[in-house]
Protein backbone atom coordinates (compact mmCIF):
# COMPACT_ATOMS: atom_id res chain seq x y z
CA UNK A 1 0.00 0.00 0.00
CA UNK A 2 1.51 3.43 -0.83
CA UNK A 3 1.74 5.77 2.40
CA UNK A 4 0.86 9.72 1.75
CA UNK A 5 4.83 10.50 1.54
CA UNK A 6 4.98 8.28 -1.70
CA UNK A 7 2.73 10.47 -3.91
CA UNK A 8 3.39 12.54 -6.27
CA UNK A 9 1.32 15.38 -4.06
CA UNK A 10 3.71 14.96 -1.53
CA UNK A 11 4.14 17.51 0.49
CA UNK A 12 1.94 19.83 -0.73
CA UNK A 13 -0.56 20.37 1.65
CA UNK A 14 -4.01 21.97 0.98
CA UNK A 15 -7.45 22.65 3.29
CA UNK A 16 -10.76 23.74 1.98
CA UNK A 17 -11.32 27.11 3.05
CA UNK A 18 -15.02 27.46 2.79
CA UNK A 19 -15.39 24.47 5.11
CA UNK A 20 -13.58 25.28 8.28
CA UNK A 21 -14.13 29.33 7.84
CA UNK A 22 -16.64 29.07 10.24
CA UNK A 23 -14.32 27.44 13.23
CA UNK A 24 -11.36 29.59 12.06
CA UNK A 25 -13.51 32.58 13.11
CA UNK A 26 -14.95 30.89 16.69
CA UNK A 27 -11.34 30.11 17.51
CA UNK A 28 -9.77 33.35 16.35
CA UNK A 29 -12.60 34.71 18.48
CA UNK A 30 -12.25 32.65 21.78
CA UNK A 31 -8.46 33.03 22.01
CA UNK A 32 -8.75 36.76 21.57
CA UNK A 33 -11.31 36.73 24.50
CA UNK A 34 -9.12 34.73 26.57
CA UNK A 35 -5.80 37.00 25.94
CA UNK A 36 -7.87 40.13 26.79
CA UNK A 37 -9.50 38.27 29.71
CA UNK A 38 -5.46 37.86 31.04
CA UNK A 39 -4.35 41.30 30.26
CA UNK A 40 -7.55 42.41 32.63
CA UNK A 41 -6.13 40.47 35.82
CA UNK A 42 -3.93 42.06 38.59
CA UNK A 43 0.27 40.63 37.99
CA UNK A 44 -0.49 37.91 40.61
CA UNK A 45 -3.06 36.10 38.81
CA UNK A 46 -1.49 36.36 35.70
CA UNK A 47 1.23 34.97 37.21
CA UNK A 48 -0.65 32.52 38.72
CA UNK A 49 -2.46 31.44 35.20
CA UNK A 50 1.03 30.96 33.13
CA UNK A 51 2.13 28.42 35.80
CA UNK A 52 -0.68 26.41 35.34
CA UNK A 53 -0.75 26.56 32.05
CA UNK A 54 2.88 25.11 31.72
CA UNK A 55 2.70 22.59 33.66
CA UNK A 56 -0.89 21.60 32.17
CA UNK A 57 1.08 21.55 28.90
CA UNK A 58 3.85 19.39 30.06
CA UNK A 59 1.07 16.86 32.17
CA UNK A 60 -1.23 16.74 29.12
CA UNK A 61 1.17 16.67 26.37
CA UNK A 62 2.93 13.70 28.17
CA UNK A 63 -0.34 12.29 29.22
CA UNK A 64 -1.34 12.10 25.87
CA UNK A 65 1.48 9.34 25.43
CA UNK A 66 0.68 7.86 28.99
CA UNK A 67 3.57 9.12 30.68
CA UNK A 68 3.11 10.24 34.41
CA UNK A 69 4.38 13.46 35.48
CA UNK A 70 5.17 14.54 39.09
CA UNK A 71 2.84 17.78 39.29
CA UNK A 72 4.32 18.95 42.60
CA UNK A 73 8.07 18.50 40.82
CA UNK A 74 6.90 19.66 37.90
CA UNK A 75 5.91 23.26 39.25
CA UNK A 76 9.02 23.68 41.42
CA UNK A 77 10.86 23.75 38.14
CA UNK A 78 8.78 25.93 36.35
CA UNK A 79 8.97 28.17 38.71
CA UNK A 80 12.55 28.26 39.02
CA UNK A 81 13.00 28.52 35.53
CA UNK A 82 10.19 31.50 35.29
CA UNK A 83 12.78 33.29 37.76
CA UNK A 84 15.49 32.92 34.93
CA UNK A 85 17.75 30.96 36.32
CA UNK A 86 20.32 29.12 34.22
CA UNK A 87 17.74 27.35 32.69
CA UNK A 88 20.52 24.70 31.20
CA UNK A 89 22.19 24.16 34.80
CA UNK A 90 19.71 21.44 36.17
CA UNK A 91 19.94 17.69 37.19
CA UNK A 92 16.73 16.70 36.83
CA UNK A 93 14.25 15.90 34.41
CA UNK A 94 11.44 17.59 35.33
CA UNK A 95 13.90 21.07 34.85
CA UNK A 96 14.54 19.89 31.03
CA UNK A 97 10.91 19.54 30.52
CA UNK A 98 10.04 22.78 32.04
CA UNK A 99 13.10 24.11 29.50
CA UNK A 100 12.11 22.75 26.44
CA UNK A 101 8.28 24.60 27.25
CA UNK A 102 9.37 27.59 27.94
CA UNK A 103 11.90 27.93 24.91
CA UNK A 104 8.99 26.95 22.67
CA UNK A 105 7.02 29.61 23.81
CA UNK A 106 9.82 32.36 23.86
CA UNK A 107 12.49 31.46 21.12
CA UNK A 108 11.61 34.05 18.43
CA UNK A 109 14.63 32.81 16.04
CA UNK A 110 14.09 30.26 13.71
CA UNK A 111 13.36 26.91 13.95
CA UNK A 112 16.17 24.70 12.90
CA UNK A 113 17.19 21.24 13.34
CA UNK A 114 19.43 22.08 15.58
CA UNK A 115 16.96 23.23 17.89
CA UNK A 116 14.45 20.49 17.27
CA UNK A 117 17.68 18.36 18.36
CA UNK A 118 18.05 20.17 21.15
CA UNK A 119 14.27 19.65 21.84
CA UNK A 120 14.69 16.01 22.08
CA UNK A 121 17.78 15.75 24.33
CA UNK A 122 16.05 18.03 27.16
CA UNK A 123 12.71 15.64 26.20
CA UNK A 124 14.75 12.62 27.54
CA UNK A 125 17.24 14.08 29.77
CA UNK A 126 18.73 11.60 32.18
CA UNK A 127 16.93 8.76 29.88
CA UNK A 128 18.94 6.81 27.45
CA UNK A 129 17.13 6.25 24.29
CA UNK A 130 17.59 5.31 20.81
CA UNK A 131 19.13 8.01 18.57
CA UNK A 132 19.27 10.64 21.31
CA UNK A 133 19.47 14.54 19.75
CA UNK A 134 19.72 13.50 16.21
CA UNK A 135 16.98 12.76 13.02
CA UNK A 136 16.11 8.64 13.73
CA UNK A 137 18.01 6.00 12.25
CA UNK A 138 15.74 3.13 11.60
CA UNK A 139 12.26 3.03 10.19
CA UNK A 140 9.25 3.38 12.13
CA UNK A 141 5.54 2.51 12.30
CA UNK A 142 2.70 3.60 13.59
CA UNK A 143 0.34 0.62 14.71
CA UNK A 144 -2.66 -0.08 16.61
CA UNK A 145 -1.21 -1.66 19.77
CA UNK A 146 2.08 -3.20 20.51
CA UNK A 147 0.66 -7.03 19.64
CA UNK A 148 -0.67 -5.52 16.30
CA UNK A 149 0.00 -7.97 13.65
CA UNK A 150 1.08 -5.93 10.06
CA UNK A 151 -2.82 -5.70 8.89
CA UNK A 152 -2.98 -3.40 12.14
CA UNK A 153 -0.14 -1.07 10.65
CA UNK A 154 -1.71 2.48 10.85
CA UNK A 155 0.88 4.43 9.02
CA UNK A 156 4.91 3.99 7.99
CA UNK A 157 6.57 6.93 8.60
CA UNK A 158 9.09 7.91 5.61
CA UNK A 159 12.48 5.62 5.74
CA UNK A 160 15.67 7.25 7.84
CA UNK A 161 17.44 7.99 4.91
CA UNK A 162 15.09 10.47 3.52
CA UNK A 163 14.79 12.50 7.26
CA UNK A 164 17.21 15.49 6.55
CA UNK A 165 15.48 16.34 3.28
CA UNK A 166 12.04 16.04 4.26
CA UNK A 167 12.67 18.22 7.54
CA UNK A 168 14.68 20.41 5.62
CA UNK A 169 11.60 21.31 3.59
CA UNK A 170 9.47 21.03 6.38
CA UNK A 171 11.75 23.90 8.28
CA UNK A 172 12.01 25.96 5.44
CA UNK A 173 8.39 26.23 4.72
CA UNK A 174 7.86 27.11 8.30
CA UNK A 175 10.29 30.08 7.74
CA UNK A 176 8.37 31.48 5.23
CA UNK A 177 5.82 34.08 5.68
CA UNK A 178 2.25 32.17 4.93
CA UNK A 179 -0.80 33.42 3.44
CA UNK A 180 -2.94 31.59 6.21
CA UNK A 181 -3.77 32.33 9.46
CA UNK A 182 -1.34 31.04 12.41
CA UNK A 183 -4.07 28.67 14.09
CA UNK A 184 -3.63 26.67 10.30
CA UNK A 185 0.14 27.25 9.88
CA UNK A 186 0.11 25.59 13.59
CA UNK A 187 -2.45 22.94 12.52
CA UNK A 188 -0.16 22.14 9.50
CA UNK A 189 2.95 22.07 10.53
CA UNK A 190 2.20 19.45 13.42
CA UNK A 191 0.23 17.38 10.85
CA UNK A 192 3.49 17.37 8.53
CA UNK A 193 5.81 16.91 11.28
CA UNK A 194 3.85 13.60 12.42
CA UNK A 195 4.11 12.69 9.05
CA UNK A 196 8.00 12.55 9.04
CA UNK A 197 7.94 11.23 12.23
CA UNK A 198 11.69 12.35 12.59
CA UNK A 199 12.42 11.07 15.77
CA UNK A 200 12.62 7.40 17.08
CA UNK A 201 10.57 8.09 20.20
CA UNK A 202 9.36 11.65 21.47
CA UNK A 203 7.68 12.92 17.99
CA UNK A 204 3.86 13.45 19.37
CA UNK A 205 5.55 15.91 22.29
CA UNK A 206 8.19 17.41 19.81
CA UNK A 207 5.30 18.19 17.55
CA UNK A 208 3.36 19.90 20.36
CA UNK A 209 5.77 21.93 21.04
CA UNK A 210 6.56 22.70 17.55
CA UNK A 211 2.50 24.32 17.45
CA UNK A 212 3.47 26.14 20.80
CA UNK A 213 6.35 28.02 18.78
CA UNK A 214 4.22 28.61 15.74
CA UNK A 215 1.47 30.70 17.27
CA UNK A 216 4.49 32.27 19.88
CA UNK A 217 5.76 33.55 16.75
CA UNK A 218 2.84 36.02 16.70
CA UNK A 219 1.52 36.18 20.38
CA UNK A 220 1.94 32.82 22.49
CA UNK A 221 -1.32 30.58 22.99
CA UNK A 222 -2.71 31.53 26.52
CA UNK A 223 -3.43 28.34 27.17
CA UNK A 224 -2.70 24.78 27.10
CA UNK A 225 -3.63 23.25 23.81
CA UNK A 226 -2.25 19.57 25.40
CA UNK A 227 -4.69 19.56 27.81
CA UNK A 228 -7.31 19.64 26.08
CA UNK A 229 -6.07 17.15 23.48
CA UNK A 230 -5.63 14.96 25.89
CA UNK A 231 -9.15 14.89 26.82
CA UNK A 232 -9.67 13.52 23.12
CA UNK A 233 -6.91 12.07 22.66
CA UNK A 234 -8.73 9.26 20.08
CA UNK A 235 -10.21 11.73 18.40
CA UNK A 236 -6.87 13.52 17.92
CA UNK A 237 -5.08 10.02 16.47
CA UNK A 238 -8.33 10.12 13.99
CA UNK A 239 -7.97 13.30 12.67
CA UNK A 240 -3.85 13.08 12.16
CA UNK A 241 -5.04 9.38 10.04
CA UNK A 242 -7.76 11.57 8.36
CA UNK A 243 -5.77 14.43 7.28
CA UNK A 244 -3.29 12.27 5.26
CA UNK A 245 -5.87 12.06 1.85
CA UNK A 246 -4.59 12.26 -1.46
CA UNK A 247 -6.61 14.86 -3.59
CA UNK A 248 -5.10 14.86 -6.57
CA UNK A 249 -2.61 17.54 -6.83
CA UNK A 250 -2.19 18.34 -2.90
CA UNK A 251 -2.34 16.23 0.08
CA UNK A 252 -5.53 17.12 1.83
CA UNK A 253 -5.21 18.12 5.71
CA UNK A 254 -9.26 19.62 6.14
CA UNK A 255 -10.28 16.90 8.25
CA UNK A 256 -7.31 17.47 10.45
CA UNK A 257 -7.66 20.97 10.48
CA UNK A 258 -10.89 21.20 11.09
CA UNK A 259 -10.54 19.33 14.43
CA UNK A 260 -7.52 21.58 15.88
CA UNK A 261 -9.93 24.58 15.32
CA UNK A 262 -12.80 23.14 17.05
CA UNK A 263 -10.25 21.63 19.50
CA UNK A 264 -8.24 25.24 20.42
CA UNK A 265 -11.43 26.81 20.94
CA UNK A 266 -12.72 24.15 23.05
CA UNK A 267 -9.28 24.67 25.02
CA UNK A 268 -9.57 28.39 25.37
CA UNK A 269 -13.47 27.59 26.43
CA UNK A 270 -11.91 25.80 29.37
CA UNK A 271 -9.58 28.07 30.27
CA UNK A 272 -12.01 30.77 29.99
CA UNK A 273 -13.70 29.22 33.36
CA UNK A 274 -10.56 28.41 34.91
CA UNK A 275 -9.80 32.44 34.70
CA UNK A 276 -13.77 33.41 36.06
CA UNK A 277 -13.30 30.60 38.90
CA UNK A 278 -9.56 32.06 39.38
CA UNK A 279 -11.43 35.46 39.63
CA UNK A 280 -14.41 34.11 41.87
CA UNK A 281 -11.73 33.31 44.56
CA UNK A 282 -9.80 35.73 44.51
CA UNK A 283 -12.87 38.15 45.35
CA UNK A 284 -14.02 35.55 47.51
CA UNK A 285 -10.98 36.08 49.67
CA UNK A 286 -11.02 39.85 49.41
CA UNK A 287 -14.47 39.63 50.50
CA UNK A 288 -13.76 37.55 53.45
CA UNK A 289 -10.35 36.30 54.44
CA UNK A 290 -9.97 39.22 57.45
CA UNK A 291 -12.92 37.80 58.56
CA UNK A 292 -11.57 34.22 59.36
CA UNK A 293 -9.02 32.98 61.35
CA UNK A 294 -6.18 31.16 60.17
CA UNK A 295 -7.52 27.48 60.25
CA UNK A 296 -10.87 28.77 58.75
CA UNK A 297 -8.77 30.69 55.70
CA UNK A 298 -6.50 27.33 55.13
CA UNK A 299 -9.28 24.85 54.53
CA UNK A 300 -11.48 27.38 52.25
CA UNK A 301 -8.43 27.90 50.35
CA UNK A 302 -7.61 24.16 50.20
CA UNK A 303 -11.40 23.76 48.92
CA UNK A 304 -10.33 26.33 46.46
CA UNK A 305 -7.39 24.53 45.18
CA UNK A 306 -9.67 21.15 44.25
CA UNK A 307 -11.05 23.30 41.53
CA UNK A 308 -14.34 24.63 40.74
CA UNK A 309 -16.49 21.71 40.95
CA UNK A 310 -15.52 20.64 44.22
CA UNK A 311 -16.21 24.30 45.36
CA UNK A 312 -19.63 23.58 43.70
CA UNK A 313 -20.14 20.55 46.08
CA UNK A 314 -19.83 22.76 49.16
CA UNK A 315 -18.40 21.62 52.06
CA UNK A 316 -19.74 19.74 55.12
CA UNK A 317 -18.74 19.44 58.97
CA UNK A 318 -17.16 15.66 58.28
CA UNK A 319 -14.92 17.01 55.05
CA UNK A 320 -14.26 20.08 57.28
CA UNK A 321 -12.57 18.14 59.99
CA UNK A 322 -10.49 15.87 57.65
CA UNK A 323 -8.88 18.94 55.62
CA UNK A 324 -8.34 20.87 59.14
CA UNK A 325 -7.40 17.54 61.37
CA UNK A 326 -10.30 18.77 63.85
CA UNK A 327 -12.70 16.92 65.50
CA UNK A 328 -16.15 16.89 64.21
CA UNK A 329 -17.44 19.31 67.15
CA UNK A 330 -15.01 21.77 66.17
CA UNK A 331 -15.17 21.48 62.65
CA UNK A 332 -19.35 22.03 63.00
CA UNK A 333 -18.20 25.63 65.50
CA UNK A 334 -16.05 26.32 62.63
CA UNK A 335 -18.45 26.46 60.00
CA UNK A 336 -21.21 27.86 61.57
CA UNK A 337 -18.87 31.16 62.58
CA UNK A 338 -17.47 31.50 58.66
CA UNK A 339 -21.32 31.01 57.76
CA UNK A 340 -22.02 34.23 60.12
CA UNK A 341 -19.28 36.11 58.31
CA UNK A 342 -21.67 35.44 55.05
CA UNK A 343 -18.73 33.54 53.76
CA UNK A 344 -20.71 30.55 54.13
CA UNK A 345 -24.35 29.26 53.89
CA UNK A 346 -25.91 26.78 55.85
CA UNK A 347 -28.26 24.00 53.86
CA UNK A 348 -31.79 23.79 55.26
CA UNK A 349 -30.93 19.92 55.90
CA UNK A 350 -30.29 18.92 59.72
CA UNK A 351 -27.93 16.60 60.72
CA UNK A 352 -25.20 14.69 59.05
CA UNK A 353 -26.73 15.90 55.61
CA UNK A 354 -26.07 19.53 56.85
CA UNK A 355 -24.08 20.97 54.03
CA UNK A 356 -22.70 24.60 53.46
CA UNK A 357 -22.38 26.54 50.17
CA UNK A 358 -19.03 28.97 49.71
CA UNK A 359 -20.99 32.47 48.72
CA UNK A 360 -19.37 33.55 45.06
CA UNK A 361 -20.53 36.58 44.01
Amino acid sequence: MPWIWQSPSWPEFGYDAQIIEADLARATEVIGEISGMRQGLGAEEREELHLRQIVQEALGSFGIEGVLLDPAQLEVSVVASLKHRDRHAFSRRSDAIATLLLTAREDHAPITAETLWEWHRLLFFGMEVEDLGRWRESGIEIVRSATAGRHDVLFVAPPAERIPVEMARLLDWIAQEQRMPLAIKAAIAHLWFETIHPFADGNGRIGRALIEHIFAQARALPFSLSRQIEAEKRAYYEALQAGRRDDDNRIDATAFVLWFLQCLARAAEAARAEAQFLLARNRFFLRFAHRLHPRQENVLRKLFAQGPQRVAEGISARSYARIAGVSGPTATRDLNAIAATGALRRSDAGGRSTSYALMLD
